[in-house]
């Protein structure tokens, strides 16, 4: 154990800063920490990277250090669920999120957690500026970005220095007063002594939200709960997504209740059996829980004790659960940026404040696309373009057209909210559409 303790402490401090900054479920970060442990010790074995005839096979992390792992990252995201409970309604992450966009709409390309570093971010952003199409939106005056060594520092100590320049030289300093003016206008302190070789810096309160999924944690082993045997099938031409994956095989019925069923992508069922030669067929009706066998209903995020009752023998609840009425929404997207927010291939569902939330966090790279499907399957779905522009659109498949209109940032938070708390498509609500036939 001792000898694995410094990749294992190296891992848990990215891990946590993981957990503060937001990003990923408990199942990436804890992967991604995983395998930096792995890698570290196959480098440190065999520093050529190539294995001797006769040499030992190379180290993997053993169990102990993977149990201490998985239950630092829990312990880490219960507690910053716990704080999350007292949060004002906007944090300074969110704030910071929100002016880039206006930033980005402006025309100063504005990137979050964007490389490994300052020179990778300025020769990036360079190149993105450089290839930007001077027709198709606001002229790119200059860019502004922090990198993900900055996030990760921000985190754990808080605060943020941001780097800045401008397309023509001698509109540099022009450039950092219009970005702290920006940030300043969305409510938060900036500090900067107006010399362009100089960063912002940026007071944050550390504060990152976790929206559904991405907020679930397993919580502790208890001696003597119920497991099942889990399968699940997966109709999509996709992949199965990791987090569902990770809980395939001999599962616990808490880790299964808390870390897959509420999200239980379109489409997917989980077939369980348990230690009694019982099976259930469980499958997601959009913000319920159906079990097809016997058509009983089960809420989403409160399945884990009729799940438990089932598994040893019990009886399913005796009236079917309702919908929570709670605004919802089906999302996929993809981030076509570098570094970006990634994809997600098969829907998942998000509630109001998350979905809101990913219409701001979506990089404006032409392509980044996100998908949002109401329960009866009203959908809207957005574009970025060159510009950048962003597209918002209504598909009619039977007749093969959507109709749709270029939308600022804001207006598109406003058509998901729509959609996700009323149900309805408003978009011609902000003026005439344009058709566009496939």
């Amino acid at each position: 154990m001792t000898e694995d303790r410094e990749p294992l402490d190296t891992a848990l401090h990215g891990a946590i800063a993981d957990v503060v900054y937001g990003k990923g479920g408990f199942v990436e970060i804890y992967r991604k920490a995983s395998e930096d442990i792995a890698d570290f010790l196959r480098s440190d074995a065999e520093p050529e990277g190539v294995e001797p005839e006769g040499a030992e096979p190379l180290k993997e992390p053993g169990a102990g250090v993977l149990t201490e792992l998985s239950a630092a990252i829990d312990d880490a995201m219960a507690e910053h669920a716990q704080k999350q409970r007292r949060w004002p309604v906007r944090t300074d992450g969110e704030r910071l999120t929100r002016a880039f966009r206006a930033l980005d709409e402006s025309g100063i390309v504005a990137r979050e957690d964007f490389t490994c570093c300052g020179q990778c971010a300025r020769d990036a952003l360079r190149s993105e500026v450089a290839a930007h199409d001077t027709d198709a939106g606001p002229a790119i005056r200059g860019y502004v970005y922090y990198h993900a060594r900055e996030a990760a520092r921000a985190a754990v100590e808080g605060g943020l220095w941001l780097g800045f320049d401008a397309v023509h030289e001698i509109r540099r300093a022009a450039v950092g007063e219009e970005i702290a003016e920006t940030l300043r206008a969305h409510g938060l302190t900036v500090t900067w002594n107006g010399d362009p070789d100089t960063l912002l810096a940026v007071e944050l309160d550390g504060r990152w939200r976790r929206w559904g999924r991405r907020a679930a944690y397993p919580g502790s082993a208890i001696q003597g709960e119920p497991s099942v045997e889990v399968a699940y099938t997966n109709p999509s031409p996709y992949p199965t997504p990791e987090w569902v994956s990770h809980y395939e095989g001999r599962v616990t019925v808490r880790e299964l209740a808390r870390m897959v069923l509420p999200w239980l992508p379109g489409d997917f069922t989980a077939t369980m059996t348990s230690d009694r030669g019982d099976t259930v067929v469980v499958e997601r009706a959009f913000d319920v829980l159906r079990v097809r066998e016997t058509g009983r209903v089960l809420p989403r995020e409160r399945v884990e004790e009729p799940l438990s009752r089932w598994a040893v023998g019990g009886v399913w609840p005796e009236e079917d659960a309702a919908s929570s009425g709670v605004g919802m929404v089906d999302a996929s997207y993809q981030d076509t940026s570098r570094d970006g927010i990634g994809s997600v291939d098969v829907p998942e569902p998000l509630e109001t404040a998350a979905a809101r939330a990913l219409v701001h966090h979506l990089t404006p790279a032409p392509d980044s696309f996100a998908v949002f499907v109401a329960r009866d399957g009203s959908c809207v779905q957005m574009m970025w373009h060159a510009g950048p522009r962003l597209w918002m659109e209504t598909p009619e498949p039977e007749a093969s057209l959507s109709r749709g209109r270029f939308v600022s940032v804001s207006e598109a938070d406003e058509m998901v909210r729509v959609l996700a708390e009323e149900g309805r498509i408003a978009l011609d609500e902000l003026g005439e559409l344009s058709v566009l036939r496939w």
